[in-house]
């Protein structure tokens, strides 16, 4: 009986996420949309390509988002998984930004960087976590909260 409550509960609350997902969080703030508003405001951001000047460089950042499949892997966010009802409480996703320095006739990668994201519902908002994979200098959580918002430097 207790596993056969469990099974339906976990199909009630579809949630999406990575078991890996990193225990230190960078930084953590709430998104003033409901959860799937706001799932769906952060999956328009995959394949995104925007360009910045930064100092006296022209800059063009590259975004890719993934949202996690089973537990274990990362996969594509089709419009299938953002319907009302597939996903619901949380998702995790995973947002790689790629910085390139347009110098001359060439681009210099500045930063390739992965992050983790876990999106939790909380009804009229969304918390987000933020964590970056790795210590490895480039983008840090704040820079990628100011993607997110559609802010920058």
């Amino acid at each position: 009986m207790y596993f056969f409550l469990l099974r339906v509960l976990h199909r009630i609350t579809m949630r999406r996420i990575y078991y890996r997902f990193p225990q230190r969080v960078d930084l953590s703030f709430a998104m003033g949309m409901p959860f799937l508003e706001t799932l769906n405001y952060i999956a328009d951001l995959d394949r995104q390509e925007t360009t910045k000047t930064t100092g006296t460089e022209l800059v063009k950042v590259k975004t890719t988002v993934a949202i996690a499949v089973d537990r274990a892997t990362f996969g594509d966010i089709t419009r299938d998984i953002l319907r009302p009802g597939v996903i619901t409480e949380a998702a995790d996703l995973q947002v790689s930004v790629l910085a390139l320095a347009l110098r001359g006739g060439g681009k210099v990668p500045i930063a390739n960087d992965i992050f983790y994201l876990r999106l939790t519902d909380r009804g009229t908002r969304t918390d987000i976590d933020i964590a970056k994979e790795g210590g490895a200098p480039g983008l840090d959580a704040l820079d990628l909260k100011n993607i997110l918002l559609g802010t920058s430097k």
